[in-house]
């Protein structure tokens, strides 16, 4: 007994001196990635991390207590990784304590709880006089734990920040509070909260307030953008510095912004498309902002008034969408566009596209102004112009572009009532073609940054991403503007795993069944428009006499209409049936195949056995 004791307690030490493990995640969720390791092997100077978390609070829900010693296992993977640049304090801050004023002074959020004490949950890191924090670990985001500390390693570090220089036709940025104390009229959209993070926005209006320095160019939906900010966006993108563009056919956004009373006039919706002709047809870049994107491969699950059902113009992207072998693709799993268009390289054109989003090979194209007065799913596929082959949705412009402006800078347009000035003498200052490759990215669509086709708000100001729309983003513009290491670090989507096979069989019941389901719900408005119409006339004081000619009808009518919705439920019930049938068939496998496996290696065992003796 002695000796065994001796033995575990030996055993013990040995295992807290020599630390290993072996990690059967599918994502790898115990291991630190190769670009948290590059990260952390540029460190120049000692990072402090001071990790700040009530764990003895008696109200302590069990799933933070869990989630709290995945946080700290994960920073003890940071410091021994980091020989010594990486200092590690563990902080238990209670009520009343140093510890508990310098969580609040560092930016550590507190949060409630039901007992009337507050939960301390965050990091601050320090490296000389650069401080940054993580205010709160949100157990909703633990798939993105790795990158958040990383991120904020990367971002300690930086002593000034990258510039965005951004266009928008969209209000991405919010509006500033007008008196002291007062909340601004709209906040910044969820993607600028994530960019401000890491760089500085400078938001451009005109040629005149174009910055200094601008390292990443961004230009979202641009509308009616004048000639000075165009040759602007030109002499950029030809100097070889990044620009992200991001254009629409059909902003979804900008139409349900559009005045109630001005659609039911007739009057088309206004800012709905996007497009920088102008540029584009000098680089040899083909884009239509009149035609949006038809495919029912990649068809979205939508609710809509008569049901949910697969909407091929809201097109859920996976692995099989994305290149994943770019870098900013590389380990996401799950992107989400409405109502996007495609591009590609016009006849002739000296550049190269890299696909990053494509469609299938049985997709297609429709004009916008159609798609919008179509809401069957089978009409907008029977209406399309099929292409025969993939289309690309986003992808990088690779080459030696052209100027769109080869007589040089345009002169603004006169004031009213102004004469137009003399034509100023040849200018050859600016660029008339690349001087070195374009870092040009290129998305057909703008609604997927929009905040409810994206996250979900969790807690407060905290939120819990629906896909990898931000991810795709954030990887674009950090990718662009050089910081390589975070976008391997990016975590994979596992929350939201596509049921490939059921998406399917949806989507063959619903081409199966929708035309009868169409057919009944007609009929059943016909028969209850009929029964309204007559229940008016008898509640509006008319001189109607209710004959029994009348009654027959109405009875006939309520009937009619009842037996209708009967065929409708069965029509629904079939809809449903093979994705209920496979649910049946996947539980069953669970319950039987490894208790039969189990069994068979039993009987097999025994045989054996029996066989040796």
């Amino acid at each position: 007994g002695f000796l065994l004791i001796l033995i575990l307690v030996l055993a013990n030490m040995f295992a807290n001196l020599f630390s290993w493990k072996l990690d059967f995640t599918d994502s790898k969720l115990f291991t630190l990635s190769k670009g948290s390791e590059q990260l952390i092997n540029k460190l120049e100077e000692r990072i402090d991390i001071d990790f700040y978390f009530s764990r003895s609070l008696e109200a302590l829900p069990i799933s933070f207590k869990n989630y709290g010693t995945r946080v700290e296992e994960m920073l003890r993977q940071f410091e021994a990784a980091s020989n010594g640049m990486i200092r590690l304090n563990i902080i238990n801050p209670k009520p009343d304590t140093e510890e508990e004023e310098a969580a609040t002074r560092v930016g550590i959020t507190s949060n409630p709880l039901g007992n009337g004490e507050n939960l301390y949950f965050g990091l601050a890191l320090t490296q000389a006089d650069n401080q940054e924090s993580i205010p709160f670990f949100a157990v909703q985001k633990e798939n993105s734990l790795e990158y958040d500390i990383a991120k904020a390693v990367h971002a300690v570090q930086q002593w000034d920040k990258a510039t965005i220089g951004l266009i928008s036709g969209l209000p991405v940025v919010g509006t500033p509070q007008m008196f002291p104390g007062q909340q601004p009229q709209s906040a910044d959209w969820v993607f600028i909260q994530q960019l401000r993070q890491s760089f500085e926005i400078a938001q451009i209006n005109s040629a005149s307030n174009w910055p200094a320095v601008v390292d990443v160019l961004m230009v979202v939906h641009p509308q009616a953008l004048e000639d000075e900010v165009l040759f602007e966006i030109d002499q950029h993108v030809l100097a070889g510095k990044p620009a992200f563009i991001a254009l629409d056919p059909s902003s979804y956004f900008m139409k349900s912004q559009q005045n109630q009373q001005q659609m039911m006039m007739g009057q088309p919706p206004q800012g709905v498309t996007s497009s920088l002709s102008q540029l584009f047809t000098a680089y040899g870049i083909e884009y239509s902002e009149m035609e949006l994107l038809v495919d029912e491969e990649s068809s979205a699950r939508v609710t809509t008034q008569t049901g949910p059902m697969q909407m091929p113009t809201w097109l859920s992207m996976n692995e099989n969408s994305l290149n994943l072998n770019e870098f900013i693709l590389s380990q996401l799993d799950s992107l989400l566009m409405v109502e996007s268009g495609t591009f590609g390289k016009a006849e002739g054109a000296e550049l190269d596209i890299i696909p990053l989003i494509q469609s299938s090979d049985k997709a297609g194209k429709l004009f916008a102004m159609l798609a919008n007065q179509i809401s069957n799913p089978q009409q907008l596929v029977s209406n399309m112009n099929a292409s025969g082959e993939a289309l690309t949705i986003a992808g990088f412009v690779r080459g030696n572009l052209k100027t769109a402006f080869p007589d040089g800078k345009p002169q603004a347009p006169p004031a009213e009532g102004e004469e137009a000035p003399p034509p100023p003498p040849p200018d050859d200052s600016h660029l008339k073609e690349s001087v070195s490759p374009s870092n040009l990215l290129i998305i057909t669509d703008t609604d997927w940054l929009q905040d409810q086709f994206s996250v979900q708000r969790i807690f407060g100001s905290l939120f819990q991403p629906l896909n990898d729309n931000l991810n795709l983003l954030t990887n674009s513009v950090e990718f662009m503007s050089g910081s390589r290491d975070l976008i391997s670090i990016r975590p994979r989507a596992n929350s939201i795993r596509p049921f490939k096979v059921v998406d399917e069989i949806e989507r063959a019941a619903q081409v199966e069944y929708q035309q009868k389901l169409e057919e009944l719900n007609n009929e059943v408005r016909g028969f209850e428009s009929r029964i309204n119409e007559l229940r008016s006339q008898q509640g509006n004081g008319n001189s109607l006499i209710v004959t029994s000619a009348v009654k027959a009808e109405l009875q006939e009518l309520q009937q009619n209409a009842a037996d209708k919705r009967g065929e409708r439920r069965e029509v629904r019930k079939k809809l449903r049936e093979k994705v209920e049938s496979l649910g049946f068939r996947l539980a069953l496998a669970n319950l039987t195949v490894v208790p039969g496996l189990v069994f068979v290696a039993g009987i097999l065992f025994l045989f054996r056995r029996h066989h040796r003796k």
